[in-house]
């Protein structure tokens, strides 16, 4: 347990013993019961409100959400309302559950894909266990400007934010976190001088992180020269195809933080991309004006 709930249990009577309130430092028998009632969350709490919520896994423990693009994960500075955190706490409310769920793993405003959530303060710190000791794997896919040279790559570079901007990062060897992309080339396009044009073609590209910080695949791609397509931050944009970096957080596996078992969750790439993929797969000279 973290050592916020430790104290929480001790502030009122959560710990019981053979039906009974007892201090957290009473000493026990074999054949004694202890019950644990964890309280919930007391730090801010978010507004809950009806957004709609494309959810992938449920149970009285974890909760796994399919986010769309320009959605925030959770409220972050006057941005306090319409993100996926209003609406899984109006979901758990409405369900007649505490509304403090507390957001496992996020993603970028305009990246979609799976997110994980905690319904209580216990699941959420065995959780964030679990990505301290690499037990949480996140695979994205992206479609990247130009096609790598290596089938397999690793990107080890440290971010740091970019001098004077809030949002943009950059790569960094003298203030930079360390930083460790793992990329996988999926499929090829030719360059194209037809719709959508990429002179230099284009790749998808599954990314694996051992590392989680800001814009980690965005600024690395663009960095080695290989920007995702859209990027409307680090420079690949595809007017008229995607308004944001083509990247998804396609697949999810993690501990379930109670009884452990392994849980793996996978879901299809959103239509903004998929569009692409099929326009890059169909030869120039039969493609048609849009």
């Amino acid at each position: 347990m973290s050592q916020a709930l430790v104290r929480r249990l001790k502030e009122r009577d959560s710990v019981w013993v053979n039906g009974l309130p007892a201090p957290i430092t009473r000493g026990v028998r074999a054949g004694d019961r202890v019950d644990l009632f964890v309280p919930p969350q007391l730090a801010s709490i978010v507004e809950p409100q009806p957004v709609p919520l494309d959810i992938i896994f449920e149970d009285r423990h974890v909760l796994v959400v399919v986010k769309p693009t320009g959605q925030l994960v959770h409220p972050a500075g006057v941005e306090l309302s319409g993100t996926l955190a209003n609406g899984v706490a109006h979901h758990l409310i409405t369900r007649g559950e505490p509304s403090a769920a507390g957001a496992v793993t996020r993603l970028d405003r305009l990246t979609t894909g799976l997110v994980l959530f905690a319904k209580h303060p216990h699941a959420h710190h065995r959780l964030t266990e679990s990505i301290r000791r690499g037990e949480i794997h996140r695979k994205y896919v992206g479609i990247c400007q130009g096609s790598p040279k290596a089938d397999r790559f690793t990107v080890d570079l440290p971010i740091a934010r970019s001098p004077g901007s809030l949002s943009r990062r950059e790569v960094n060897p003298s203030t930079g976190q360390r930083a460790l992309t793992h990329a996988r080339v999926l499929e090829r396009f030719a360059p194209r001088s037809g719709a959508p044009r990429l002179p230099d073609g284009a790749a998808l590209l599954e990314f694996e992180l051992e590392t989680g910080r800001t814009h980690q695949i965005r600024v690395h791609m663009a960095h080695i020269e290989h920007p995702l397509l859209g990027d409307p931050l680090y420079g690949a944009p595809l007017e008229g195809w995607i308004e944001r970096q083509a990247l998804h957080a396609r697949s999810l596996e993690f501990p379930h933080p109670i009884d452990g078992d392994r849980h793996a969750y996978e879901i299809d790439l959103p239509e903004d991309m998929s569009r692409i993929l099929r326009a890059l797969s169909v030869k120039e000279e039969s493609m048609t004006e849009r």
